[in-house]
């Protein structure tokens, strides 16, 4: 392949994650495919190009009279991966915004000194350039393959740990993405899961069914199954049960949502009925939070109750796959029925699983989550007068 044609391809592929040419149906979603990597590991990508330019220039069959113009456009590449990398610095200010105009001016000041998160937060740079595969904490125990439920694979949970915790500790409970098709519990969000243990959270990211086992309100079950079994084993790991969170990206952000505003429904806890199932808050990743079907307790913009739990809603402004019109739209609809906090975080220039790598900005989504997780733990013990 010559040097021309190599650049040219780069060019196509790059100028694809700068300007999305489909943003719905199939062809955003193939558009998310191809461009997710050059949009988060960009830096990683351009090793990689200057690597084939480099190899082909050494091939001298390869050099003819459009070198030139391909060294060109080969800076020109080049110069946009580091672009790429520069904009992942809005999703700080983003989140920011947006928790300061669900929260207050003043929510920081007013937090608890016992809920305040680790200051400082670990900083997205430079680990998310130099560190973009890592998938361990220091001194984090991941257990892997825990039963929460009878039924193979489908009700399988991973924990992650620090140990030694102090009693009453918070839990995350998290659930993957996949179109309620595929999917498992070791791909999103373990940047946040591996953050939060470290800080002393009990965490876990759970399976659920999938295909004909995922049909509503199959999953649903499922994720109240896990919240149950966190519940149930609360003593045995120092959690504190009236601090029990959900978090799910994709189609586990339906499902998170969901959970969160049908605490107690028996509906959906057949066989368990009388267990708790209510969550201190929810978070939803770049979530499909529309209808599953005609039941319309499969939207979550229809389930939300002035009891509802608080809720934060982040969505990439470019996701190709999910565009973000339906969260937003979804995050007006319980904002109008909840008496809690409902936030909404769009970021610029994301796209759909940006939580797949330990990015810079899925580092940012870390921090950010966890000062959200903070506030409502501060707010629910002022309230409570505790």
């Amino acid at each position: 392949m010559g040097l021309l044609t190599t650049v040219t391809i780069w060019a196509v592929f790059v100028a694809t994650t700068l300007w999305f040419p489909f943003r719905r149906t199939r062809l955003g979603f193939a558009v998310y495919v191809l461009t997710l990597a050059c949009n988060e590991i960009p830096l990683v990508l351009l090793a990689v190009f200057v690597a084939s330019v480099a190899a082909t220039l050494t091939d001298a069959t390869q050099r003819d009279g459009a070198t030139t113009p391909a060294l060109v456009l080969a800076v020109l590449v080049a110069s946009a991966l580091v672009w790429i990398q520069v904009r992942a610095r809005s999703a700080g200010p983003a989140f920011a915004a947006a928790l300061t105009a669900g929260l207050g001016s003043d929510w920081r000041a007013r937090l608890r000194p016992e809920f305040r998160v680790p200051d400082p937060l670990p900083s997205p740079w430079p680990r998310g350039i130099l560190l973009p595969f890592q998938r361990h904490a220091s001194g984090v125990t991941r257990t892997r393959n825990v039963a929460y439920a009878d039924g193979g694979r489908a009700h399988l949970l991973d924990i992650y740990d620090r140990g030694g915790g102090a009693p009453g500790r918070p839990a995350l409970i998290h659930l993957h993405g996949g179109g309620f098709t595929s999917g498992g519990k070791s791909r999103e969000s373990v940047t946040l899961l591996n953050q939060l243990a470290a800080h002393g959270w009990f965490c876990v990211s759970a399976n659920y069914g999938l295909r004909g086992q995922g049909v509503f309100p199959r999953s649903l079950i499922d994720a109240k199954r896990v919240i149950a079994w966190v519940g149930a084993h609360a003593q045995a790991y120092g959690i504190d049960p009236e601090q029990i969170f959900l978090a799910g990206t994709s189609a586990g952000g339906h499902l998170a949502l969901s959970a969160a505003l049908t605490a107690g429904d028996p509906r959906f806890q057949p066989g368990f009925e009388q267990a708790d199932t209510s969550v201190a808050g929810a978070v939803s990743l770049y979530g499909y939070l529309g209808a599953l079907g005609a039941d319309r307790a499969s939207s979550p913009a229809h389930l939300a109750t002035p009891d509802a739990p608080p809720i934060l809603i982040v969505q990439g402004a470019k996701d190709s796959a999910l565009p973000p019109g339906v969260a937003r739209a979804v995050a007006d609809a319980v904002r109008e029925r909840s008496a809690a906090a409902v936030i909404y975080a769009e970021l610029p220039d994301t796209q759909h699983s940006f939580d797949l790598f330990a990015s810079v900005r899925a580092r940012a989504a870390a921090n950010a989550i966890e000062e959200f997780l903070g506030w409502v733990r501060s707010h629910r013990a002022a309230a409570s007068g505790r």
